[in-house]
């Protein structure tokens, strides 16, 4: 297949180029070019902004793709001119939005959250509101989209390419005997593999779903435990503090449960492994 990956050069974006290019599939990357992929010639590469849509149309002119993952949408505005310029360069969508688009709750279905009747009267960003921005890109897509949309949503997503350094935040601090602050331990919560991440992407490349999926590990973990596994694993004790400052607070705390229910991507026969088997073996090759 011809496939467009808008983002592609890190993270699962980058798994889901190197699955494709296994696949044998014709891939291009857009970005601004400003992460090397490491991908050599096995890609094809358009740098471009996408947030400039005369340039991103120009880029784009007389070129046709069976599928285009969008990596790099977060909020309203970009996803309707996503729809805009693709209107005719491509009839699958696949969206990686966030587990963000919902409140706290235990075992949330897809449905907790539609994008048909949510309303908004001003427009946010990344930057002002995530959580609120991801949910208008949804409503943007569900508005404006010409051809058939899939949007991913993920929870926070670990592996050893994560330029975010969540994961190593609470590995290093706890492996150093530095404080971290959680606002509850006993909260559980969702997390989801970088491969399992890249994999399932490239799964629904050939599939005809279409909406919402939710896509993580099986079970949530709670807090607590998977700070006793990294405990476990550098035979440390996690310091906990008792009040957040600017630099204990962890960025997976959260004050309640907050996982969802992956039934919908288990009926499509994806199932990722369980948190409690590979945060063990993670933390073991990365030592």
């Amino acid at each position: 297949m011809n496939i467009l990956i808008l983002g592609g050069n890190r993270f699962f974006g980058k798994k889901l180029a190197q699955r494709l290019v296994a696949n044998g599939d014709d891939v291009t990357l857009l970005n601004r070019g400003n992460t090397d992929d490491t991908l050599g010639d096995s890609v094809r590469r358009i740098t471009c902004d996408r947030s400039d849509a005369k340039k991103l149309s120009a880029a784009l002119e007389g070129k046709k793709y069976d599928v285009v993952y969008d990596q790099i949408c977060f909020d309203y505005s970009t996803a309707k001119q996503a729809c805009e310029v693709f209107e005719s360069k491509t009839d699958r969508f696949i969206f990686t939005s966030s587990q963000s688009v919902y409140e706290p709750g235990q075992a949330i279905k897809e449905s907790a959250f539609n994008p048909k009747t949510h309303q908004f009267d001003k427009e946010e960003t990344a930057e002002t509101n995530y959580a609120e921005a991801k949910r208008q890109a949804e409503v943007g897509f569900e508005k404006f989209a010409p051809f058939d949309v899939c949007s991913i949503r993920f929870p926070i997503v670990i592996g050893h390419d994560d330029y975010t350094k969540r994961f190593s935040f609470h590995r290093d601090r706890i492996k150093s005997g530095e404080p971290i602050y959680f606002p509850n331990k006993e909260a559980s919560i969702s997390f989801v593999t970088s491969d399992f991440a890249g994999e399932v992407l490239f799964k629904l490349a050939s599939s005809d779903f279409t909406g919402p999926l939710n896509v993580a590990s099986p079970n949530p973990i709670k807090l607590s435990r998977f700070v006793e596994i990294i405990e476990n694993h550098f035979d440390k004790s996690c310091v906990y503090a008792t009040e957040a400052n600017e630099t204990n607070h962890s960025p997976y705390g959260i004050s309640e449960d907050w996982y969802m229910s992956c039934d919908r991507l288990k009926d499509l026969g994806l199932i990722g492994e369980e948190i409690e088997t590979w945060l063990p073996e993670m933390l073991s090759s990365g030592d």
